[in-house]
């Protein structure tokens, strides 16, 4: 099973209230979500609902800096 790790880091990205430290928290929880998916496609796991996850995760953080800085 992949390291949930990355939910910490998305979770931290949403959540960063500082637009100078917030591309810096979506691309550390972008890089950790690849990593993931790296594992799932390399493993013998064909966990499709994990893999919906971090894909609906790195769709969220690609439209993160656009929504906040519109909010």
């Amino acid at each position: 099973m992949p390291d949930s790790s990355w939910q910490a880091l998305y979770r931290a990205a949403l959540a960063e209230p500082d637009l100078n430290k917030l591309d810096d928290r979506i691309e550390v929880a972008r890089s950790a979500i690849h990593k993931c998916l790296q594992q799932i496609e390399l493993g013998d796991s064909s966990d499709s609902r994990e893999r919906e996850r971090l894909e609906n995760a790195l769709r969220a953080l690609f439209t993160l800096p656009t929504r906040r800085r519109v909010a």
